[in-house]
């Protein structure tokens, strides 16, 4: 089959490039394997909608119970589901139990459980970059137009120097507001010692939802949102199969890409019949996610090196300690992703900045007591809430210059056919040290508030964050011994082979990548048309 410009996978970097070609009148295809959920699960979705009945939507979620056999407790299953999580036939990764990391299969890839997070990244982390700050963000509105962000206008602007997105159209719960005007009333104070905050950037709006509502602050945020509020690029794959010009193929693990004179060929498997079809293109853009990426070059030979390194956001979680009780702190009705965003710069503790996100009392902070207290531990903030409502979270995330990075090795095939793969990890004897500089500046700094104590900071398994990439760097080397892509992400010596996940970042900044990496995905596409590319 014969096509104009392949897409790998259905991710927001995937569904941005799409966009973008459409509305250019370019024939774009989508190669997926494109798992979707399970009907029962979805019922438990319209129930809800039908009933409103909070209590009986979790009973339902919780039967469907999930085995113990992921390392993050606080992933999220939409409506109980595992689907985002399915593997395929064809491939094994393997790794040690002190390392975490995740990939998906699925009809919208992690767009269907990440956690809306969205921000610019700050200009001094990416300074070093091969493409200046404004150029980087120069296609940004692009982006905006496809994915909402609801945003504010706040200190965070004086720090990152530019805004992405429209008003909150929700509130912030009690606690949340409460410790917003307490820092407001010490704005100068903090900013002068390299701490900024704001209301939290996140992909929530009414673009999608159903009969475009606004998010309803029910609370079910990490269950899956049933008003489909939350931004999830499958919304966007859904308007846009109608156009004459598009073509969704599922059930396609691609398995190999293959150059033939100027044609690039992409060898691909159906994960139904097992039969074998091969697609040529003169442009295929891969965007299947760092990990995914990087075994699809390697089973296609397009990988020089014997291994891949990524580089990683490193994740820590510190719990904080309200010193006043605050009305209503477990019982509100509220949306429970991240209320604020503190960020701190301040080269006397670090040379890159710090991004940490704020989280009031969620019943997810139970999660992992489950397993020792069952369903009954989420009674306890209803017969204890002046202990409960005193918990607040801070997840922290450091420049990948001071966190782990994750290796990948290509291995030979099973007997069986699968493609194999293991993964590993270096440390950085710097992260230590990095978390516990920035605990003691938020003890010093938030004192009069909150309870601080460093102890408790927990630095999480290395991937945890699943922020990781880097592993084919855009920049303008001309070395064609080394593993890179050049500015339009483009893969060394072989033409129109475009890598535009996160793999093509050149550092992992502590911001939340995805916006970022679509962002990017907008300029490269810009450019690409601008030089009569594609």
């Amino acid at each position: 089959m014969i096509c104009e410009n392949i897409i790998i996978g259905s991710g927001p970097t995937s569904a941005t490039i799409a966009d973008k070609l459409l509305k250019l009148n370019k024939k774009v295809t989508i190669i997926d394997i494109g798992n979707t959920i399970e009907k029962k699960n979805l019922e438990i979705k319209n129930e809800y909608l039908h009933t409103k009945n909070k209590k009986e939507f979790l009973n339902s979620i919780r039967k469907n119970k999930i085995l113990n056999k992921y390392k993050n407790p606080h992933l999220k299953f939409p409506f109980g589901s595992e689907f985002v999580f399915q593997k395929n036939n064809y491939e094994n990764f393997f790794g040690p139990k002190n390392l975490d990391y995740i990939l998906s299969n699925a009809y919208g890839g992690l767009s269907n459980i990440w956690g809306t997070m969205v921000s610019p990244f700050f200009h001094k982390d990416i300074e070093n970059w091969d493409i200046g700050f404004k150029d980087f963000y120069k296609s940004k509105s692009d982006t905006e137009n496809i994915i909402p962000i609801s945003s504010s206008k706040d200190n965070l602007e004086d720090f990152f120097g530019i805004n992405f997105g429209k008003d909150h159209k929700f509130k912030l719960s009690n606690p949340a507001k409460t410790f917003f005007e307490n820092m407001t009333k010490k704005k100068d104070f903090l900013n002068n010692n390299g701490l900024f905050f704001g209301r939290s950037k996140v992909a929530v709006g009414n673009y999608y939802s159903n009969n475009n509502v606004e998010c309803q602050e029910c609370g079910l945020c990490h269950y899956g949102c049933p008003y489909d509020c939350m931004f999830n690029s499958s919304q966007l794959f859904d308007i846009i199969k109608s156009n004459k010009n598009f073509l969704y193929l599922n059930n396609k693990f691609a398995s190999k890409i293959i150059k033939k004179d100027s044609l690039n060929l992409v060898e691909c498997i159906d994960t139904i019949t097992k039969e074998q079809t091969i697609f040529s293109s003169k442009n295929i853009f891969i965007c299947c996610g760092p990990i995914s990426t990087a075994a699809l070059l390697f089973r296609s030979n397009l990988v020089k090196a014997n291994k891949v390194t990524f580089k990683e956001s490193q994740r820590f979680f510190l719990p904080i300690f309200n010193k006043n009780h605050i009305k209503n702190s477990t019982s509100q009705d509220k949306n429970v992703l991240s209320e604020l965003y503190l960020e701190i710069y301040d080269k006397k503790l670090l040379s890159k900045s710090v991004h940490l996100q704020y989280y009031s009392f969620v019943d997810i902070f139970l999660k992992p007591l489950e397993k020792f207290f069952g369903k009954y531990v989420y009674l306890f903030p209803k017969f204890f809430p002046f202990i409960f409502g005193r918990v607040n979270l801070l997840i922290g995330y450091l420049h990948s210059d001071y966190s782990n990075k994750i290796i990948m090795t290509s291995l030979p095939n099973q007997e069986s056919g699968k493609y194999q793969y293991s993964l590993s990890f270096e440390k950085n004897e710097l992260v230590n040290d990095a978390v516990n500089k920035i605990t003691s500046h938020l003890k010093e700094n938030l004192k009069e508030d909150f309870y601080i104590f460093n102890n408790l900071t927990n630095i999480n398994l290395t991937g945890a964050s699943y922020h990781y990439g880097s592993s084919f760097p855009m920049s303008n080397s001309s070395d064609s011994f080394k593993d890179h892509t050049n500015l339009d992400g483009e893969l060394n010596n072989n033409e129109n082979i475009y890598l535009l996940d996160a793999s093509i970042l050149p550092d992992m900044p502590g911001h939340p990548t995805t916006f970022n990496v679509c962002v990017n995905a907008a300029r490269i596409i810009n450019d690409l048309n601008e030089k009569g590319k594609i």
